[in-house]
């Protein structure tokens, strides 16, 4: 499935995907999602099947800490199970090794099962519990992998 960088263009595909892998408690706004794309050093990269972008990675270095930062992943539902998280998941890893990280966190709802396994899967393991830290006071799990 080829990856490549997200452009410009790309930010309403981007944000729709989002909206559709996510219930509205947990999708980032238009606002939300312009800020993350926004950061410093922070970057997006784009999956693509048949010409149509079906998933996305947001990441970014933080350098004075040697962290990377996975802001989101997301997959369209039809195409999951056919590696696309996973190769996004790799290449944004790359760059955050590149980029002189020594580790890379995120953070995923308990609730979201399939998001745990998958992480579990790719060598991340669960810091800690933040409780109340989403919107509706759903838990998060910070997750982290040494590079």
């Amino acid at each position: 499935m080829p990856i490549r960088d997200s452009r410009p263009a790309d930010f309403e595909r981007l944000w729709r995907i989002d909206q559709a892998c996510f219930d509205d408690r947990l999708a980032y706004s238009r606002a939300e999602f312009e800020y993350y794309l926004g950061l410093p050093n922070a970057f997006a990269l784009v999956a693509e099947q048949a010409g149509a972008i079906v998933g996305f990675v947001v990441a970014r270095p933080v350098p004075r800490r040697r962290t990377g930062h996975i802001i989101t992943i997301d997959v369209l539902a039809e195409s999951r199970r056919l590696g696309a998280g996973s190769e996004l998941l790799r290449i944004a890893e790359d760059r955050l090794r590149i980029a002189g990280c020594a580790r890379v966190i995120l953070e995923t709802p308990v609730s979201n099962l399939g998001a745990i396994a998958f992480y579990h899967r790719h060598a991340y393991a669960v810091l800690r519990t933040l409780r109340g830290y989403y919107a509706d006071g759903l838990d998060g799990l910070e997750m982290e992998k040494k590079l």
